[in-house]
């Protein structure tokens, strides 16, 4: 395996990654009375450009600041802005439960889409197998009723589809300036479309905030920072399946911000997307040494 074809490491910065979202996710729901998505979008991803801008023109000038293929920067931007918006959107109509587990198709999509729009070879049998049955055990976790308005269930869907799409253009734009650009590159545009919005949508900040606000946003660049260097190493049909690991993530960080316990079910669904991931991990480390 070489540095760019690492799918073991990919996979642990990208459960690494989703696991530093779930964290975010759950102080934003600490906040969500008070703050504003669009708030929380702008302070996740301008928090990124105002760090990253200056280390960036020291090491790599000024020039590196500028995004490489401007339209599918863009695109990449905006499929995260509006994959994240869209799920904020969904669970207005609907359970989050269910918004949840509509959200997360989004491996599938990619599986699917992945040796159309990227060249990489499609999985096997097996391997789609495991994310189906990765799928499963999401569902176990939230137990979705499916009761509630079907528009939720279309923008729940709208939202899975656009975050299938953020991961495809992570991959399709890895190769094009070094990790800590690219990261740049992608907050950048996303601002650019969050800025407007912000005259708007704008919350009020108060100073007590501040600190919950600041971890939020260091929580995020990590998540951010770890997604984007996990599709540098690996395809994206290899490492989007453990996007399942962020409900993982999501049952401790819920358990520790507001004490929901897990119940059986759960514990039994968290098994079942762990024997997933470990499948999937131990076939890619197998035909890694085939290779």
């Amino acid at each position: 395996m070489t540095a760019r074809n690492n799918p073991p490491l990919a996979i642990l910065l990208f459960i690494g990654a989703v696991s530093f979202n779930a964290i975010k996710d759950g102080i934003s729901k600490l906040l969500s009375s008070d703050i504003t998505p669009i708030t929380f979008l702008s302070i996740q991803y301008m928090f990124l450009v105002i760090i990253l801008a200056l280390p960036i023109s020291i090491y790599f000038g000024k020039s590196a600041l500028i995004p490489p293929r401007i339209g599918l920067q863009l695109l990449r931007g905006a499929s995260a802005c509006l994959g994240v918006g869209f799920y904020y959107w969904s669970v207005h109509y609907i359970h989050i439960a269910d918004a949840i587990a509509v959200v997360f198709v989004s491996p599938l999509i990619v599986t699917v889409l992945s040796p159309w729009l990227l060249g990489e070879k499609s999985l096997g049998i097996r391997r789609i197998t495991a994310v189906l049955v990765g799928f499963i055990g999401v569902l176990i976790i939230v137990q979705p009723s499916f009761i509630g308005e079907t528009p939720g269930y279309l923008i729940a869907l709208g939202a899975g589809f656009f975050i299938s799409f953020f991961y495809l253009l992570n991959r399709k734009l890895a190769p094009e300036s070094p990790l800590i650009c690219s990261v740049f590159h992608s907050a950048l545009c996303a601002s650019f479309f969050l800025l407007p919005l912000l005259f708007f949508y704008a919350s009020p900040i108060i100073p007590s905030q501040l600190p919950t606000l600041s971890s939020f946003a260091i929580f995020s660049a990590i998540g951010q920072i770890g997604m984007i260097a996990a599709f540098r190493l690996a395809p994206a049909n290899i490492v989007s399946p453990f996007i399942y690991a962020q409900i993982i993530a999501a049952t401790c960080v819920g358990y520790y911000l507001f004490g929901a316990i897990p119940n059986p079910i759960t514990w039994l669904g968290i098994l079942i997307i762990v024997g997933a991931g470990i499948y999937i991990a131990l076939r890619e480390i197998k035909l890694g040494k085939a290779t």
